[in-house]
């Protein structure tokens, strides 16, 4: 299995007053609801992924339930951002990279002292690095001045990846926010986008990363009907 990867705009704020809240009081996704204008559809699912992760409880892999489930949580308030492959987690490979990512404890209500959290991707179906909106500034001024940091992120991001990630943390820093990686949110088929699959909104992830993905398919299929002609 591949990695499909999501970028979504996360407010530091966000996992405590609207996951931790969420989570704490079951009626509370009527207030996000309203906050975020969703629609009766997306609501009920909405209370759906609360309730699920609720029933789960705290005494459960961090990045597994609950840095995923708020990325799923953010998928159906705010747009975010597919890349297939393209991971940040994958570049904590390189020690420098550890300081652009946050350390999950540092967002956590009092509740929820004594919670085992985990920074990273560790497998497909979880949470990954939150990057926060300090850091991601530093990120794009790091991009042009430091040797490094540019050779990690242009290969982690090759092959026109890098410019969705930019586009990702552009509007991320616009908006004030930080943004939470996750993988299999959403999964393109690019053989048949039709069969997509996505535990959130579908509406609220931007094309042009299923499209670089489809492009990389196929040519990957040319490519080898002409070595078998």
């Amino acid at each position: 299995m591949g990695w499909d990867i999501s970028y979504h705009p996360v407010g530091e704020n966000d996992f405590r007053d609207i996951y931790c809240a969420g989570l704490a009081d079951p009626e509370f996704y009527k207030t996000i609801a309203t906050q975020f204008g969703l629609d009766d559809i997306y609501t009920e699912q909405l209370k759906l992924s609360f309730d699920e992760a609720r029933a789960l409880g705290l005494d459960v892999e961090f990045n597994k339930v609950h840095s995923y489930s708020m990325a799923i949580v953010s998928g159906y308030l705010r747009k975010y951002h597919y890349i297939r492959g393209g991971s940040f987690s994958f570049a904590l490979e390189h020690e420098v990279m550890f300081d652009y990512i946050a350390d999950w404890d540092d967002y956590l209500p009092p509740e929820w002292d004594g919670v085992e959290t985990i920074d990273s991707l560790t497998e497909n179906y979880c949470g990954g690095v939150y990057l926060p909106h300090e850091a991601l500034k530093r990120l794009r001024a790091d991009y042009e001045t430091q040797a490094e940091v540019k050779a990690v992120l242009d290969e982690i991001f090759s092959d026109g990846r890098l410019a969705i990630f930019w586009k990702a943390v552009d509007e991320a820093i616009a908006n004030g926010m930080g943004l939470l990686e996750a993988t299999e949110v959403v999964e393109p088929n690019p053989l048949n986008i039709n069969q997509t699959t996505c535990m959130t909104n579908l509406h609220n992830c931007y094309p042009d990363g299923v499209i670089l993905y489809v492009q990389a398919a196929m040519a990957q299929i040319e490519a080898i009907k002409a070595a078998q002609s």
